[in-house]
């Protein structure tokens, strides 16, 4: 009986969505139409103009993407100076232990999270020479210098003794947990790229200031991992843990945090640090930390360029 009366509504969903997929296209091609016809009698651009852009990708969840905007000086009627910059940044939390979860009373536990940050800053300023097309279309090869910077950081917090007399010594002769305390670690890489793209595309002027253009091209760019850093909020606590100090000496040792190249991590899959290190069986003093893959240094990459997204693009005096 149930599934009787699923089976309609799931029916009815589906055709509304489909549509109302059908109706967005439609419409988006009916604008289309219209900005086209429009277009017949629009003028491209002029020596001495500028031009602001973004990416356009209108079936997308977001039509107009500001991640990226570009900047255009025309210096002459077919010569332009153009600059492009980008900027993305991301933050994340998850709580992987409720209150409580580690231990129910005396004391309660607190809520770990672990949480991801990754940033992003990109600038390539470029060169374009614009040729003959049609009073509204503006075929064009250019050349574009990026530079971009990354950044990624996991952090976990944890909740250990602080002390290496609170491993024992409680009630019943186990931890003191009333004195056992939270704290982070974190680990962080950073990346530095840089380019060269030699590019062809095109803008197509619906009217005196509006245009629509695409870009597609080969491209060369290296990237460099700087130094992948770890870093804790309490030494003497992460040693206890990780490091397996018995004795205030070794729990008080600092943390060997720099490595050269990129490592892999990720805190949601329990990959912050311990996979990083062996305290037996390498040869060498507890603390030390070793690594068994080989770490990344630099890429090199050269292949094609293709912008997936149409550019909208707004001229001005």
């Amino acid at each position: 009986m149930q599934s009787s009366v699923f089976f309609p509504f799931l029916a009815f969903e589906i055709i509304f969505e489909t549509q109302h997929y059908i109706m967005k296209k439609l419409m988006f091609t009916l604008a289309l139409s219209a900005l086209v016809t429009m277009g017949v009698q629009a003028q491209k651009q002029m020596g001495g103009e500028h031009n602001v852009e973004v990416s356009f990708t209108p079936f997308s969840g977001s039509p107009i993407d500001g991640s990226t905007i570009k900047y255009r000086n025309f210096m002459d009627d077919d010569k332009a100076f153009r600059l492009s910059l980008t900027m993305s940044n991301s933050s994340d939390v998850h709580a992987y232990m409720q209150d409580g979860e580690l231990l129910a009373a005396n004391p309660v536990s607190p809520q770990l999270n672990i949480s991801s940050k990754s940033s992003t800053f990109g600038i390539a300023p470029g060169y374009e020479m614009h040729y003959d097309g049609m009073d509204n279309l503006s075929p064009y090869f250019a050349f574009e210098l990026p530079i971009t910077l990354s950044k990624r950081e996991d952090s976990q917090e944890f909740w250990y003794a602080g002390e290496v007399s609170h491993l024992a010594g409680g009630e019943t002769g186990g931890p003191q947990y009333d004195q056992w305390v939270p704290w982070d670690l974190t680990n962080s890489q950073s990346s530095t790229q840089v380019g060269l793209k030699l590019l062809f595309g095109a803008d197509y002027y619906f009217s005196d200031g509006i245009y629509l253009g695409f870009e597609a091209g080969l491209g060369f760019s290296r990237t460099a991992f700087g130094n992948h850093s770890i870093t804790t909020s309490n030494p003497t606590a992460f040693n206890i843990l990780f490091n397996n100090a018995q004795i205030s000496e070794e729990a008080g040792a600092e943390i060997q945090g720099e490595f050269v190249g990129e490592l892999p991590f990720n805190a949601l899959e329990d990959n912050i640090y311990s996979e990083y290190f062996e305290l037996d069986g390498t040869g060498g003093s507890p603390g030390t930390v070793y690594y068994g893959a080989p770490n990344h240094i630099s890429n090199t990459t050269i292949g094609n360029v293709f912008q997936g997204a149409l550019r909208i693009g707004f001229l001005f005096d």
